[in-house]
């Protein structure tokens, strides 16, 4: 005997409680109700073959040594405190389950007969030679807290398994690598949510997400996430596809994706992030002016509709009549809907949302032929910022690649305005750092489709969406057939012309003040007349929208 305690064949551990300095052990044995293994500052030796069999807790501060297995065989929660220190081979053979009480790491072989491993706040560090037997259903690693699975990386490994889950569900992430590697590892577990980060309309997705690190490797780490059933999507698995969040930027540049076998592969781009699955999008970034909004003093537009009590609705007004005849959704059957907080004063006033528009992204084609891709409904704020239902955020279209496309923005009663499909297609991807801001306040007549009739030039110089529209029939006029003064006179008063509708959201509300009249002071009738026709009656505003 060489001063270490050497375990070969099987060996039933009721109680076994071994210290002393290196090289010298001292062992004890007894029953008891609850068996135990405890090693302090011994060396313990599980040779070839042999198993040491424990069904209590496992707690050590140094390594286990040897090329034998630790197998855990309790019935009641097995706790597992390992200070940081290795065990070589480790068998879980326990339906109670074992949980780390501190930082641990198996090297060589796990094997998962009956139940889990669960972190709870603690990491486990596994081997890039690791042997994993056994994963299922009910057997993984849990990652039911803050607790990490590190995969340590001495060379390139293909889809190197990370057994891990949650509650019942085998989640496991398989972990690909090229590259140079210096005291490298990844990190990864697993959360049982929707990734917090996803845009807000996107229609496909996964119900759950791998947060991931990536340290000391120069090349290419792909991080492949499995999701058990198709209970963890929303929407349709067919077209979902691999993402990696970085902390700003989502990114499917090198993804995989397989719905039959309920994965998706991502390209790990920085040092944490989460790898995640859902639809193909882009983002949009534009911002717009209403004329009858718009105060040229400010600089930015009032926001009369959401105060003093908030008349804006919640869902997107372009579904229902009047305006679902003119405003037809295309590739976008999800209802946009906004929290009521959205319309609550913001902590920029600036951000303050104004109303609802209706954004058309157009193919690239050079008018005519150009053809509406998808719509989308979103919200106005005081600066002029289009964005999404979050109230901050740049709007989405789902199910698109990246690519140039035509812009166009249109108002429930203002007429529309779009890029110019022949001089300004604009570049549309998934990364909000990179999407461009398409700004039609400042863009030149140029790069804005139709004649410079199309639009209005406010008196500061800024560009304007021309108001008037009532019936949403593309062009604006004071008199004649089918003229906006009648529809607010015979449509939204009834023909009455003492009449006034106070504190509604409504098209006849030209001047977005809160109230439809006709005659009086702030009425629709002279705002058409006045502010849009510059007192001609016979004068008429037409949309210019590519066709």
């Amino acid at each position: 005997m060489d001063n270490k305690l050497l375990f070969g064949l099987n060996y039933n551990i009721m109680k076994l409680k071994i210290s002393g300095a290196l090289f010298i052990a001292a062992i004890i044995i007894c029953n008891s109700a609850f068996a135990q293994l405890h090693i302090n500052s011994a060396i313990f030796y599980i040779q070839s073959g042999g198993s040491v069999v424990v069904q209590g807790d496992v707690t050590s501060n140094v390594d286990i040594q040897g090329t034998g297995k630790l197998l855990l065989k309790g019935t009641a929660t097995q706790n597992i405190d390992m200070g940081g220190f290795n065990i070589p081979n480790l068998e879980l053979d326990n339906a109670a389950n074992a949980a780390l009480l501190s930082d641990a790491k198996i090297s060589f072989v796990l094997l998962f007969t009956t139940g889990k491993i669960i972190l709870g706040d603690k990491n486990l560090t596994i081997s890039d030679t690791i042997k994993i037997f056994g994963p299922g259903a009910g057997k993984f690693i849990e990652t039911n807290s803050t607790g990490v699975v590190y995969k340590t990386l001495t060379k390139d490994v293909t889809n190197s398994l990370v057994p891990i889950g949650l509650g019942t569900d085998y989640l496991p992430a398989f972990v690909t690598s090229t590259g140079t590697y210096l005291n490298a590892n990844v990190g990864v577990k697993v959360l049982a949510s929707a990734d917090p980060n996803k845009p807000v309309m996107v229609a496909d997705y996964l119900l759950t997400h791998w947060p991931v690190t990536k340290t000391g490797v120069t090349g290419t780490v792909k991080i492949k996430g499995q999701y058990s059933t198709t209970s963890y999507v929303s929407g349709t698995e067919a077209n979902l596809r691999g993402y990696y969040f970085n902390g700003t930027d989502w990114s499917s540049i090198g993804e995989a994706h397989d719905a039959a076998l309920h994965s998706v592969t991502a390209t790990i781009g920085g040092a944490s992030g989460d790898v995640y699955g859902m639809d193909k999008f882009i983002l949009s970034k534009t911002k717009a002016f209403l004329q009858a909004a718009y105060n040229t003093s400010t600089g930015v537009m009032g926001d009369n509709l959401r105060k003093p009590s908030n008349l804006i609705p919640l869902s997107d007004p372009y579904r229902t009549a009047p305006y679902n005849v003119s405003f037809i959704p295309v590739a976008d059957p999800i209802t946009e809907t906004a929290n009521l907080s959205v319309f609550a004063d913001q902590p920029l006033t600036d951000n303050d949302i104004v109303d609802w528009v209706f954004i058309e992204l157009r193919s690239s084609t050079v008018s005519p032929g150009n053809t509406v891709l998808q719509t989308r409904s979103a919200l106005l704020q005081r600066d002029g910022d289009v964005v999404d239902i979050d109230g901050k955020s740049p709007v989405v279209f789902n199910s698109v690649a990246d690519g140039n496309y035509t812009i166009a923005i249109r108002h429930r009663n203002h007429l529309g305005i779009s890029t110019d499909p022949a001089t300004n297609l604009i570049a549309l991807s998934e990364a909000t750092s990179t999407t461009p801001l398409v700004d039609f306040t400042t863009a030149t007549d140029a790069n804005i489709y139709g004649p410079a009739s199309a639009y209005g030039i406010a008196l500061n110089g800024k560009n304007i969406l021309w108001g008037g529209n009532a019936n949403v029939n593309g062009n604006v006029r004071y008199n004649g057939v089918a003229n906006d003064k009648d529809y607010i006179l015979l449509t939204a008063l009834s023909n009455n012309v003492a009449l006034i509708i106070n504190n509604v959201y409504n098209a006849a509300d030209l001047n977005m003040n809160r109230n439809v009249r006709y005659n009086g002071v702030g009425n629709d009738k002279d705002f058409i007349l006045l502010t849009v026709l510059g007192n001609n009656v016979a004068g008429i505003k037409f949309q210019a929208l590519p066709n």
